[in-house]
C-alpha cells in the first residue's frame, strides 16, 4: 500500500495493526457492536428536508441544505435521529463521520451514507472517540476501493470484517466521560480564541482608520490630523529577493535565515527552514532584511504578513516594506494584517497566484501624522495578539493532552477503574 505522505493529512492509509487485547475487553467486529439503520423518507414534494453531510477530519455532522421535496434531486432519503453515527461513503477516508446532533434529529440523508446505532452493551458515543485512533481510520481506508483518493467508496461488509478490541459497557461510558470533559474544555477554548481574534479585528478597524482614538502617555486623547494616500508614498523602500544556485552548495549552509513562503507560519520571523550565507547573499538576488521590517508575501501565500524578529534573507515571492519618516514598522504591519485578506482577492494566475508590487504600492493607505499614535496603536493591538498567542498555546496543549490520554484509554494501556474520578474531576 502507498505511504501515507502520497496522500492528504486527513487520510491514513497505513496499515492497520492492531494492539494487543487488554486484560477484560473483547476482541469484535464492529458488526457485532452495531446496528445499520435504514428508516425510510418517502419525500413529499411540497414538505420540507434538512439535508446534512458530514465534514472531514471528524469535523461533524452539519446542515447542508434545507430544500422542497421537489428539489431533492435524489428520492432515495433515509431519516436520522439524534445520536445516530454517520459514516459517509465516499468521504470516510478522510475521517468524514459523526454523531447526529439533536438540532438535526428528524434530517435525512441519501443512501451514499450509512447511518449506524449501538446493540446492546455497546455505548454509541464511544464511536465518537474510536473514530479517532489511527487504527480505525486505516480500517475505513482498507474497506473503501477506488483508483482515486476522492473517488473512494467504503464498503461498510468489508469494514465490518476488521477486529477492534473493545471494552466493556461500563468502561466505555468512563472513557467517554473523562474525553468529554477534555472535549468540553477544548470547545471553551476554541470559543474563547475566536471571541479574542473577533475582538482584535474589531479593534483593528477602529484604531487604525482613526474611528476609535487612544489616550497619549499624559492621558489626553490623541487628535492630530491623519494623512491618506498611496501606500507607496508614505512607507519606505519595497524590495524583494532571489534564491542562491541551487547548483553551488558553497553558498548554503550558512547562519543567514532564508526566509520563503513557508516559513511564514508565525507573525514573528525568527528563522527560517533553510540558511544561506554571505557569499549565497552576495551571489545571488537575495536581499537582506533587518530585524523589525515587515515582509509580505506577493506569490503562492498572497498578503501573509510577518515581521523580522532577527536579519533574514528573503526569495523572490517576498517583498520587505521598509519604515519611512510617515509610518513605523510596527504600524505597516497591523496596517497590512488588515487589508490581507483585499490583498488576497488581488492575486491572479491560473495555477499560483501573485499580485504585482505596483498594485500593492497603489493601495490607499490612512495612517496617524503623528509616529506616537501610531506606535500606541501598535502597542494596543500587539497586547490582543499576545492574548491571542495564549489561548493558542492553552489549545494546542489541550489537544495534546488529549490525544495522548485518548490513545491510552482506547488501547487500555491506561485504565479508569481508579483514574477515571481524578480525571473527571481535574
Amino acid at each position: 500500500m502507498a505511504r501515507d505522505s502520497l496522500y492528504p493529512v486527513s487520510v491514513k492509509a497505513g496499515k492497520p495493526i492492531l494492539g494487543m487485547l487488554p486484560t477484560g475487553w473483547q476482541k469484535l467486529s464492529l458488526e457485532k457492536c452495531l446496528n445499520i439503520e435504514a428508516r425510510k423518507a418517502y419525500i413529499q414534494d411540497n414538505q420540507e428536508y434538512d439535508l446534512v453531510t458530514v465534514k472531514r477530519s471528524r469535523g461533524g455532522v452539519i446542515r447542508r441544505e434545507h430544500l422542497k421535496g421537489k428539489d431533492i434531486s435524489v428520492k432515495s432519503q433515509f431519516y436520522i435521529k439524534e445520536d445516530d453515527f454517520l459514516i459517509s461513503k465516499r468521504q470516510i477516508v478522510h475521517g468524514a463521520c459523526g454523531l447526529v446532533p439533536k438540532e438535526l434529529s428528524g434530517s435525512i440523508v441519501s443512501n451514499e451514507y450509512c447511518v449506524l446505532t449501538g446493540k446492546s452493551g455497546f455505548y454509541l458515543p464511544y464511536m465518537e472517540f474510536l473514530s479517532e485512533s489511527l487504527y480505525f481510520q486505516q480500517t475505513c481506508f482498507h474497506s473503501s476501493i477506488g483508483v482515486h483518493i476522492e473517488k473512494m467508496i467504503f464498503k461498510l461488509d468489508s469494514w465490518f470484517k476488521w477486529p477492534f478490541n473493545i471494552p466493556p459497557l461500563s468502561e466505555q461510558k468512563r472513557i467517554v466521560k473523562i474525553l468529554s470533559t477534555w472535549d468540553n474544555a477544548i470547545s471553551v477554548t476554541e470559543n474563547l480564541l475566536a471571541n479574542s481574534q473577533q475582538q482584535k479585528k474589531a479593534l483593528m478597524q477602529q484604531l487604525l482608520t482613526g474611528k476609535k482614538r487612544l489616550l497619549d502617555e499624559n492621558g489626553v486623547r490623541f487628535s492630530g490630523e491623519w494623512r491618506s494616500g498611496p501606500l507607496g508614498s508614505l512607507v519606505g523602500r519595497i524590495y524583494g529577493g532571489g534564491t542562491p544556485s541551487r547548483a553551488n552548495s558553497g553558498l548554503w549552509g550558512g547562519d543567514i535565515p532564508w526566509v520563503t513562503v513557508k516559513d511564514l507560519i508565525s507573525p514573528r520571523i525568527n528563522g527560517a527552514q533553510e540558511y544561506i550565507n554571505e557569499i549565497g547573499l552576495a551571489e545571488s538576488a537575495s536581499n537582506l532584511v533587518l530585524a523589525g521590517t515587515v515582509i509580505i508575501a506577493t506569490r503562492m501565500a498572497v498578503g501573509k504578513t510577518v515581521m523580522a524578529s532577527c536579519d533574514v534573507a528573503i526569495n523572490q515571492d517576498l517583498k520587505a516594506i521598509c519604515a519611512s519618516e510617515y509610518v513605523c514598522s510596527e504600524y505597516i504591519f497591523n496596517w497590512f494584517l488588515l487589508h490581507s485578506e483585499q490583498i488576497a482577492k488581488m492575486g491572479t494566475g491560473s495555477t499560483v497566484k501573485g499580485v504585482q508590487v505596483e498594485a500593492i504600492k497603489a493601495l490607499n493607505m490612512t495612517i496617524p501624522k503623528a509616529i506616537e499614535e501610531q506606535q500606541k496603536i501598535a502597542t494596543v493591538l500587539f497586547a490582543a495578539d499576545a492574548e491571542i498567542s495564549i489561548l493558542e498555546k492553552k489549545l494546542a496543549c489541550l489537544k495534546d493532552e488529549k490525544k495522548a490520554l485518548m490513545q491510552q484509554l482506547l488501547t487500555g494501556k491506561r485504565r479508569v477503574k481508579v483514574e477515571a474520578e481524578e480525571a473527571v474531576s481535574a
